[in-house]
């Protein structure tokens, strides 16, 4: 099995450091993603793929978000609880790594994730 790696989108500062401090007690390997990297299929940023920087290098997602990919059962939760613990403010946009969405990139997990939670505000049940 894969060890745990978790991908950081649009986290900075004393944030982030929290971050780092809970998935370093994990083990988990931490992958903060540029933008310019949102278009690579999520797959390749898990195994560690780096794209250059363009010469412009793109928008950075106005909200955080994180990706979970390779927990052993029992780690995610406790994991999140550890980011409870340590004050990181609740990050709405959470994923973790499926064969489906290995394939998708940055881009679309977040419009994803995005549906889902407008929908779960509604009331309405999930797309799928």
């Amino acid at each position: 099995m894969k060890p745990p790696v978790l991908l950081m989108y649009s986290l900075r500062g004393e944030m982030a450091k929290k971050v780092r401090l809970v998935a370093m007690r994990f083990r988990i390997r931490v992958r903060p993603v540029a933008p310019w990297e949102y278009e690579d299929p999520l797959g390749a940023l898990v195994d560690g793929q780096k794209s250059p920087p363009p010469e412009k290098p793109g928008t950075e997602f106005e909200e955080a978000m994180l990706v979970m990919g390779f927990f052993p059962a029992g780690m995610m939760d406790a994991f999140l609880r550890g980011l409870q613990r340590a004050g990181v403010p609740p990050i709405s946009l959470k994923a973790v790594l499926t064969p489906t969405n290995l394939q998708w990139n940055s881009c679309k997990l977040r419009e994803e994730l995005s549906r889902e939670r407008e929908a779960f505000q509604k009331g309405a049940p999930p797309a799928h």
